[in-house]
């Protein structure tokens, strides 16, 4: 593809004014592929949370041994639909592989457990298909036992969690060659009360720089990389004096030597991602981090909605016998959540942000608390592979909407792909769009978060032989295969001028990939 290549997008707005006669205004977008349209970040794409279904992994589990090979057989099937290229695995000590303390406080650890075979099945799918694993443990493993001594590793100082974690590794990527483990996260969200290390910085710090030393020590540093902080930045701890934004401005400052992978969690409400706001929101995490050449993704992204909404969220999560109100997106059944999470992926890529992780896969892997109670399943999923057993909904069993906008973003939006962002003629808060290329593959994305549809020209210099494809994530038009996946929408001849109509609160991929 001809670097100089040049994709003018002209948006013609409707405006309708009372029974007046329809006018139409001209916004002119404009997508050059020459260096001043260009973004200078290192792209890994997008991708998806997926934990080992702690709670259904073996017989000695709370709701026993449900997860059969014939259901992670058709989890395959649908991951290979989505086409992530990066996944989240978390987990805790005392599911898999810790067995406890010994006489000389020393932990016990078993890597030959039924739960560590189930965990090995979500990691075969992840070698087999090149996707890389953003690996870690919630928390220390102390604090998911009910008698808190100070012999259960309560902290994420303690060497010996390092030790247990620098085993584990060895076993899984040495052992067992699950060299798809590229990254280890040391405690999720440890800026929160809810962390094992309730918001204590110098805690969580000295406990990363141990392990990234331990790891060093076995050489296993050849093969993982430490990921952070991992801290959720809407939200500051009421005691602890550290600012959540300062948890990722700190861990620039103090830990990049030993940082591979920047990330941090976001649960946006329909404000910030509709009004395009997303995007100066993450710029001043995205100049800092950049700046060290290193990768960030946003390692949760998921939707938090406020006001009415939130309200709303509420009824409905208190009306599902099977859902957990306090901890579950209900709107996940709604087409809209799949317009404002492709929005939230746009905006972050238009933000130099390396890719998204979306909380979360399948509304099987978790409960409220983790306490494996079957009516507080945590509700943010694509879907619920064990809805037979938990509800028998059809909105549960198959593929919901945003599976459908989530799905091309990771199709089409392929790793190591160049970025490009759009210069606007007119400003527009409720258009957005974004381009990228690759080899000979071109992607361009526009979202339309306004109630009226807009008419876009593409006038394009492409130097390519290849056929483009539409896909469109409307309404009343998102076309799919027997599974319940995207597909094209229609093909289109590369021409000088092309016309595309982007419906009213809808999402339009233009791509030479073609998904099959």
């Amino acid at each position: 593809m001809n670097k100089s290549l040049i994709l003018i997008i002209v948006v013609a707005v409707i405006v309708l004014f009372g029974s007046c006669t329809a006018e139409k205004q001209k916004t002119d977008i404009t997508i050059s592929f020459n260096k001043t349209d260009q973004l200078d970040f290192p792209f890994i794409g997008h991708g998806v949370q997926w934990s080992a279904y702690p709670h259904a992994d073996s017989e000695d589990a709370e709701w026993g041994f449900l997860m059969t090979d014939e259901k992670w057989n058709e989890l395959y099937k649908r991951l290979d639909f989505v086409n992530p290229h990066i996944i989240r695995v978390m987990d805790i000590a005392s599911w898999r592989y810790f067995k406890g303390i010994d006489k000389n406080n020393q932990p016990i650890l078993d890597f030959e457990t039924q739960e560590v075979k189930s965990l090995c099945k979500l990691l075969d799918y992840c070698q087999k298909n090149n996707i890389e694993v953003l690996f870690g443990e919630w928390g220390a493993p102390g604090m998911w036992k009910s008698d808190k001594k100070t012999n259960h590793i309560n902290l994420a100082s303690d060497s010996r969690w390092h030790q247990m974690i620098s085993e584990y590794l060895n076993f899984l990527i040495i052992e067992k060659g699950y060299t798809c483990i590229k990254y280890y996260n040391l405690v999720n969200e440890p800026n929160g009360y809810w962390a094992s290390t309730d918001g204590n910085w110098e805690e969580w710090k000295e406990g990363y720089q141990k392990l990234n030393k331990v790891l060093v020590e076995k050489g296993l540093d050849k093969y993982v990389t430490m990921s952070g902080p991992d801290a959720v930045t809407q939200w500051d701890h009421p005691t602890h004096p550290k600012k959540a934004h300062d948890w990722v401005y700190s861990t620039v400052s103090d830990l990049n030597e030993i940082t591979g992978l920047y990330d941090f969690h976001i649960y946006a409400d329909q404000e910030l991602i509709r009004t395009g706001n997303f995007i100066d929101y993450l710029k001043p995490f995205t100049s800092k981090i950049n700046a060290t050449k290193k990768p960030l993704v946003l390692g949760e992204l998921g939707m938090k909605y406020s006001g009415d909404l939130k309200e709303e969220n509420r009824k409905r999560g208190e009306a599902d016998p099977f859902a957990g109100p306090d901890d579950s997106s209900m709107f996940v059944y709604d087409y809209f959540y799949g317009v404002d999470m492709a929005d939230a992926a746009i905006q972050s890529m238009l933000a130099s942000v390396g890719g998204a992780i979306a909380w979360d896969v399948d509304d099987a892997m978790h409960t409220v608390g983790d306490l494996g109670q079957k009516d507080q399943l945590k509700k943010w999923g694509m879907w619920n592979i064990l809805a037979e057993e938990f509800g028998d909904l059809e909105a549960d069993k198959t593929p919901r909407p945003w599976a459908y906008s989530w799905t091309l973003l990771c199709n089409l939006f392929e790793p190591n792909s160049t970025i490009y962002e759009p210069q606007y003629s007119v400003e527009n808060k409720s258009i957005r769009a974004v381009a990228s290329t690759l080899n000979n593959n071109f992607t361009t994305a526009i979202v339309n978060q306004s109630n009226s549809i807009k008419t876009v020209s593409l006038n394009s210099e492409l130097n390519t032989s290849k056929d483009l494809y539409l896909y469109e994530y409307a309404e009343e038009n998102r076309p799919v295969n027997e599974d319940g996946f995207p597909i094209v929408t229609k093909k289109i001849k590369a021409e000088k001028e092309m016309i595309v109509e982007v419906k009213a609160n809808s999402v339009v991929f233009l791509s030479t990939i073609l998904i099959k």
